[in-house]
């Protein structure tokens, strides 16, 4: 049994890891993911943030509500802190 982690499985005879090189799409996704911790601690202690939303998923063209639920909630609670 091997520990956690990449540079464990070097040793891992069942395992083929390069070490070397670098997954670029694994440091992307945890650049992303620390870029929007940020954005979302700043947004939490009030400061202003521009959230750009970047999907396709929202993108097009059409009417609608956009609910894609048969369910859909008409009205929204809020809850303010002062």
């Amino acid at each position: 049994v091997m520990n956690d982690g990449l540079t464990n499985q070097i040793n891992n005879p069942e395992v083929d890891v390069d070490i070397t090189r670098p997954d670029t799409f694994i440091r992307q996704q945890i650049m992303a993911l620390r870029v929007m911790t940020n954005k979302l601690k700043n947004a939490y202690n009030g400061n202003d943030v521009n959230f750009q939303d970047t999907s396709d998923e929202t993108s097009g063209s059409g009417s609608g509500s956009g609910c894609t639920d048969d369910i859909c909630p008409t009205e929204f609670d809020f809850i303010t802190t002062e």
